[in-house]
């Protein structure tokens, strides 16, 4: 019995650990705050369930390698949960088991200083909670030193790539692999295990700090990427405004012959041909962009979006409106809106002009933003790598960068027609309201 309640100890304290280092990931669990308590409980149900089976099924000599598999299960599993990218968790998911069984082995080491291994034996219950109660104390200095000085504004946008993840990952496997036979094992050489476990916490020690470095280079180059893209729409924008003050100064000058013969229609009386002259002349006044979004590089975009589908002979529905109470980074969101409308155009020339036809919803429901892009599609692209990856189908950009505003998205095809949804979280100042 005591041996279950101390496992269990051990286990519900590495579990929130664990989920105390990926805390910084994600938003999406304080959005949903009910729902993660319940898998939390669920969780938890299940790692005690699985000790009390084991313990009670399962011979003592097979219980070390089923507790490392529990630990790859559940580390994995909350990793996921705080939205860590999938690479990016294998990483961390061996990782953090290599500075567990690193923490057990130093425990090991100084229980047998401070009990004496000769007078006591390792099964007995002092040496089993003392052992336990060392590994948890290096366990916590260890995650609060990993949380502060490196992960401590790690955020889920982004992610290592697979050929890093080729070049971290064995030094962390082959230190568990290593630091398990230790455990395991019953080498009394003790200045090859205290040189092993000295040169194992060295490696991992270099791949942390690898990692950060590399997702710091990263950063910097996905800041510089927003920026790059916000600038060409700014510079967009700049342009427009010079022709705009062209077009204005073309205006004054034909407005002053439009006047002309007005007055002239006017002198002669030919006052039904005057009328339908300043009629005709409406179009003129025209403005040549709607309101969308009171962010001014948002609206120009999505005005420049929907002329670019006019231009491509693709027909567009739209209810769109994006408020000036939002609270999140508008450049992000103009990048995110952008990307998928894009998308949605790029499918759409690729089929027949009859068949093309955009449906675009952008509004705000209680204090969420809902975005929802349709389009007709080329059923065959399903199967075709080249269009999947780069055109229209391709996602994974704007998943990225929807980690850093909090949202979830889902596509899906229906028919021959493509969908995107997004939520993106609590994005409104003030109160909650109802749909816009």
């Amino acid at each position: 019995m005591l041996d279950i309640t101390l496992r269990s100890l051990s286990l519900l304290v590495y579990l929130f650990l664990i989920s105390y280092f990926f805390s910084n990931w994600s938003t999406a669990i304080k959005n949903h705050r009910e729902f993660y308590n319940v898998i939390w409980i669920v969780i938890i149900i299940s790692a005690m369930v699985t000790i009390i089976l084991s313990n009670a099924y399962i011979p003592n000599i097979y219980l070390p390698y089923l507790n490392l598999l529990l630990s790859f299960i559940l580390t994995y599993t909350i990793a996921m949960l705080h939205s860590v990218p999938y690479l990016d968790s294998a990483v961390w998911t061996m990782t953090l088991i290599s500075i567990n069984l690193i923490c057990e082995v130093l425990s090991l080491h100084f229980t047998k200083i401070i009990l004496n291994a000769e007078l006591t034996s390792y099964g007995s219950p002092t040496f089993f909670i003392t052992s336990i109660t060392i590994t948890t104390l290096i366990g916590v200095a260890w995650i609060v030193i990993l949380k502060f000085s490196i992960v401590k504004e790690a955020k889920s946008e982004l992610s290592t790539n697979l050929s890093f993840i080729v070049i971290l990952l064995p030094i962390p496997i082959l230190s568990i692999i290593i630091l398990f036979g230790l455990l395991i094992g019953n080498n009394n050489d003790k200045i090859s295990e205290i040189t092993i476990t000295i040169s194992v916490i060295f490696l991992n020690i270099c791949v942390i700090f690898l990692y950060k470095i590399t997702i710091e280079y990263q950063k910097n180059q996905y800041n510089l990427t927003l920026r790059k893209k916000n600038i060409e729409v700014e510079y967009r924008i700049l342009n427009e405004i010079k022709r705009n003050r062209t077009n204005v100064l073309k205006l004054k000058h034909d407005l002053k012959n439009q006047y002309l013969t007005i007055l002239g229609l006017i002198e002669n009386e030919e006052v039904n041909e005057a009328i339908d002259y300043i009629k005709s002349s409406f179009d003129i006044l025209e403005p040549p962009t709607k309101t969308y979004a009171a962010d001014g590089v948002l609206n120009y975009l999505l005005n420049e979006k929907l002329a670019e589908a006019r231009k491509n002979q693709i027909n567009v529905d739209h209810q769109i409106f994006v408020s000036k109470n939002i609270k999140i980074n508008n450049d992000v969101l103009t990048i995110v809106i952008g990307n998928i409308i894009d998308n949605a155009i790029q499918a759409s020339k690729r089929i027949k002009p009859i068949d093309r036809y955009v449906n675009i919803i952008i509004k705000q429901v209680n204090n969420d933003l809902f975005i929802e892009v349709s389009n007709n599609y080329n059923s065959e692209e399903i199967f075709t790598r080249k269009h999947r990856k780069n055109k229209g189908l391709g996602m994974k950009n704007i998943d990225d960068l929807l980690q850093q505003l909090g949202g979830i998205q889902r596509h899906w095809t229906k028919e021959r027609r493509y969908f995107v949804t997004i939520v993106i979280f609590n994005v409104y100042k003030g109160n909650k309201c109802g749909d816009n």
